[in-house]
C-alpha cells in the first residue's frame, strides 16, 4: 500500500504527535493529510476527540474561542471557519 492515507496512517501508527510534524515528515500537502485524517476519522479506523480545556494563560485573546478583536467570546466556537476550537485526540483503532 502506498499513497496518503497510507502515509498519514504510517505517520499516526509511529506516534507523530502533530499535523505539522505529519506535513514535514511525510512531505504532503497540509490540505492532503487533513482530508486524510478525515477519511480515516469517517471510516473509523481513527478516532477524534476534542480535549476540554481551561482558559490559557496569556489570557482570552489566546483563546481559540476568542472573537477576532480578542475579546472573550467564551463557548463559541473557534473563530477561524471549519476549525476546532481546541486540542483534538486522535486515536487510532483496532481492526
Amino acid at each position: 500500500m502506498s499513497g496518503p492515507l497510507s502515509a498519514v496512517l504510517s505517520e499516526l501508527e509511529a506516534g507523530t504527535p502533530t499535523l505539522a510534524e505529519i506535513v514535514r515528515r511525510s512531505g504532503l500537502e497540509e490540505s492532503m493529510v487533513r482530508a486524510a485524517v478525515d477519511h480515516l476519522v469517517r471510516s473509523g479506523r481513527v478516532e477524534s476527540r476534542e480535549m476540554s480545556m481551561g482558559c490559557p494563560a496569556s489570557g482570552c485573546g489566546g483563546c481559540a474561542s476568542a472573537s477576532d478583536d480578542g475579546a472573550p467570546d467564551c463557548g463559541l466556537p473557534s473563530p477561524v471557519p471549519g476549525r476546532r476550537a481546541g486540542l483534538v485526540t486522535l486515536t487510532l483503532s483496532r481492526r
